[in-house]
């Protein structure tokens, strides 16, 4: 037999056929890739099969391994060789894979069988005859990588297919079973370690390696027949199911739930739980709130697997009108804040307890309280102000005027000294007197007194200011401003029966006309606001704006500035000195309150002390806090409410008060019992000069009785 070689180098060897003459020098170059393979024939033309040999499990180059395997896991690979003889040409193996068991020997496969990647892949599908020889460096070509499924095929395996390339019909065959990678069961999250009775929690399982996603059956087992339910007792990887714990504590006092997979009842994860009492409880448990105040308490709710959280409610004893003790949020989640708002004074009695109450969502007989006091609340709130500016760290401390109604016992009020609280300005100016005082009589007269305090030049100790508030029954409902124009209206209106800031009225005041003195300030000033009316309060008198304003002004002067001392020719010093010219240095006022009281009842309009008059102008001038001003120097410092066509007595009887006569004289005066002298001009115009009673009598008497016309209603 002949064979022939046609070479070139580097190159291929262009008549395959004679491959086969060659030997094992031939086949070492064909798997060098110095060859090209297109035909062979044996001499003779033989007829005989090719052989497929038994596949072998190998290493990437080609060396068998000890012990061949009988399963893979599913996405596992290992490699894979097959030994063909017979094969003239030397065309190797095709590589195949089926699912299921192999078929019975001599089964023919389909010609050209592709790979089914629902059984796995070979990479590559065709390989060239082994053994491989001892001079190749690796087993490229030889070896194919059997990559089994990603999930368990049908029947769990696989039977992989070494098929003569030349001949389809000559195969060898392996069968290997594919397993799953083991199931896992876990919580996600992890389940509570403790519960409340009757609460609820949701549970999830999580699962890998669940091929047929067949999930979890639900369990509880407890010392108890009573354990405990779910709501869906099979679940899938993932989705939640709600587990409601016993409504009692079962013997032991736990619970253990389990979730157990379907697919592999071996596989299961069981978690503990202990079944507790739920328990609420509020922060803060005492509160002090003003009136129409806000503040907030929290409920934290133990125990509350579901965290369903706290309902509120409010309620409390001594009310003035029924169902007025505020209002609270209605629920919030565990450790959220709930907002009460207090209710006003008016419609809760004064030492009235208010009991909040916060109620577990879950279990309604568990509840906590809290309580709140409205006396502890705001009585008295507003600003202290000098010059426009806040006045900070001022002494403020509230007064009621003593009349023969309101005088309290010797022992409480010695001096008729009748001070009720005090509250000290903070940076704004604002301050807050709290309840804990109970008025006297609802028509009980108070007052504000405003004593030191930095309105921007330092601490003033020579700043005293004043404000007439009204009735005790009516300061819950108002905030006040007390500064130099309250104290101007306040001062002048106070001044027939005023010895001092801390004197007001006496045991045996007129308590009408106490009541008609704070009505007169109120005509000259809003409380509320310090500014100075145009007009009374009934809108029929003329108020004298721009002297108030000018006496402001003179005030603010003093205010604005560190204080004096004697004789040093400061603002205030000048002040103390003008207003009372014929006082001495131990004499004069110490004050502005005073200093104003002193020209009240001392200098207003005097005739032997121009001098003084025109040093209070110049004071007045020097400051522009309040205005319009006067822009002349007065001829006194009267205050006097202009009543055109007689209509000054409307505004007595408004007040209540009766008379028999008034005026009938013109240029006769009258006093009424605000100690204000009314006086009757040309036609029917009358003018009321306020305070004026008090200039034809002694100054430091106070006025014990009202007027002799005036008929008590």
């Amino acid at each position: 037999m002949k064979s022939s070689i046609s070479m070139r180098l580097p190159g291929k060897i262009s008549d395959p056929r004679s491959v086969c003459s060659l030997g094992a020098f031939g086949i070492a170059w064909l798997a060098a890739g110095l060859l090209t393979l297109a035909g062979c024939s044996s001499g003779g033309g033989s007829s005989s099969k090719p052989q497929v040999g038994a596949i072998a499990f190998t290493d990437v180059n080609g060396t068998p391994q000890k012990t061949a395997p009988t399963s893979l896991t599913v996405g596992q690979g290992i490699y894979v060789d097959v030994n063909l003889t017979n094969d003239p040409q030397l065309l190797g193996a095709d590589w195949s894979v089926t699912c299921g068991s192999a078929p019975p020997p001599g089964t023919p496969l389909p010609p050209g069988q592709p790979q089914d990647e629902s059984c796995g892949t070979f990479t590559p599908a065709h390989t060239i005859s082994g053994p491989i020889p001892s001079y190749v460096i690796d087993g490229k070509g030889y070896v194919a990588f059997y990559t089994a499924p990603a999930a368990t095929p049908k029947q769990g395996v696989v039977t992989l297919f070494a098929s003569s390339t030349v001949d389809h019909t000559r195969f060898t065959s392996v069968t290997l079973t594919i397993g799953g990678l083991p199931i896992s069961v876990g919580f996600a999250p992890a389940a509570p370690s403790v519960l409340g009775v009757n609460a609820t929690v949701q549970l999830k399982a999580a699962l890998t390696n669940d091929a047929t996603n067949a999930g979890v059956n639900w369990s509880v087992l407890c010392g108890s027949t009573a354990c405990g339910s779910f709501s869906a007792t099979q679940t899938i990887s993932g989705v939640i199911t709600t587990y409601t714990a016993p409504a009692a504590i079962p013997n032991g006092g736990t619970v253990k739930v389990t979730a157990t997979s379907v697919a592999d009842p071996t596989k299961a994860v069981s978690s503990t739980i202990q079944i507790v009492p739920i328990s609420i409880s509020v922060t803060p448990q005492t509160l002090s709130v003003g009136t129409a105040a806000t503040t907030s308490l929290i409920a934290t709710v133990a125990h509350d697997g579901a965290n369903k959280g706290a309902d509120w409610s409010v309620a409390c004893t001594n009310t003035k009108t029924p169902g007025s003790c505020g209002t609270i949020t209605a629920h919030t989640m565990s450790g959220a804040e709930a907002t009460y708002t207090a209710p006003s004074v008016t419609d809760i009695a004064v030492g009235s307890t208010i009991v909040i109450t916060a109620t577990s969502t879950a279990d309604s007989t568990k509840s906590a309280t809290a309580t709140v006091t409205t006396i502890q609340g705001d009585f008295v709130a507003g600003l202290a102000q000098a010059a426009h500016e806040p006045l900070r760290g001022a002494l403020v401390t509230l007064y009621a005027a003593m009349t023969s109604d309101t005088a309290l016992s010797p022992s409480t009020n010695a001096n008729n000294v009748s001070a009720v609280t005090t509250a000290m300005t903070d940076s704004k100016g604002g301050f807050s007197i709290p309840y804990g005082y109970e008025c006297p009589k609802p028509d009980a007269q108070m007052y504000l007194v405003s004593t030191g305090g930095n309105a921007g030049s330092g601490i003033n100790p020579d700043l005293s200011l004043l404000a007439a508030l009204g009735p005790c029954s009516h300061l819950d409902a108002t905030r006040f401003v007390i500064n130099e124009a309250t104290t101007v209206a306040a001062v002048y209106a106070l001044s027939g029966f005023m010895k001092d800031a801390q004197t007001v009225g006496s045991a045996s005041a007129s308590p009408v006309g106490m009541v008609a003195a704070f009505s007169t300030a109120a005509d000259l000033v809003d409380v509320t606001s310090g500014v100075v009316h145009t007009h009374t309060v009934s809108g029929i008198g003329v108020i004298p704006r721009p002297k108030i304003n000018t006496l402001a002004n003179l005030l603010s002067a003093c205010a604005k500035t560190a204080g004096s001392a004697v004789g040093d020719g400061s603002a205030c010093d000048r002040l103390f000195r003008a207003t009372n010219p014929g006082a001495t240095t131990s004499t004069q006022a110490s004050n502005t309150l005073q200093a104003l009281l002193d020209l009240v009842q001392k200098a207003t309009g005097s005739l032997n002390h121009h001098a003084s008059l025109e040093t209070l102008y110049e004071l007045a001038a020097s400051s522009s806090s309040f205005g319009p001003a006067i822009s002349a120097n007065p001829d006194d410092w009267t205050l006097s409410v202009q009543f055109p066509n007689g209509t000054g007595g409307q505004e007595l009887n408004a007040a209540g008060i009766s008379f028999t006569k008034f005026m009938t004289t013109e240029g006769a005066p009258f006093i009424d019992p605000a100690g204000n002298v009314w006086i009757r001009g040309n036609g029917n115009a009358t003018t009321e000069f306020v305070g004026g009673a008090s200039y034809a009598r002694d100054p430091q008497a106070l006025i014990p009785t009202i007027a002799a016309t005036e008929t008590l209603p």
